[in-house]
């Protein structure tokens, strides 16, 4: 079931953004998804926080060290304190290939 907000959790929103609160963790406190929480803030007009990089070149490689020895891309991500989605876009751009999810199997 989809909930509709209120303009006071709307105002909550906003405020909790400013803040400093993440989309993400948001979303997960009110039960809706990010780009609700994304879509309200573009219609009050809330200017985007410029995206920080969480990581270092050294610390994407150290990561990298731990993924290749057989640690999972989760349990690697929650080591150096980063979303598993950050590190993923890490490895991505520093051009380190991941290993296919567990229980997801290429096309044949």
């Amino acid at each position: 079931m989809q909930r509709r907000l209120s303009e006071l959790d709307i105002d909550d929103i906003v405020c909790a953004y400013l803040d400093g609160s993440s989309i993400a963790s948001l979303a997960a406190k009110l039960g809706v998804n990010r780009m609700t929480i994304i879509h309200h803030r573009d219609r009050r007009d809330v200017e985007r926080r410029k995206s920080v990089r969480r990581m270092t070149d050294r610390s994407v490689r150290q990561a990298a060290k731990r993924y290749e020895s057989g640690e999972s891309l989760k349990i690697v991500a929650d080591r150096v304190a980063v979303d598993a989605r950050t590190l993923s876009r890490e490895f991505r751009q520093a051009a380190i290939e991941t290993r296919p999810r567990r229980g997801w199997h290429p096309p044949a």
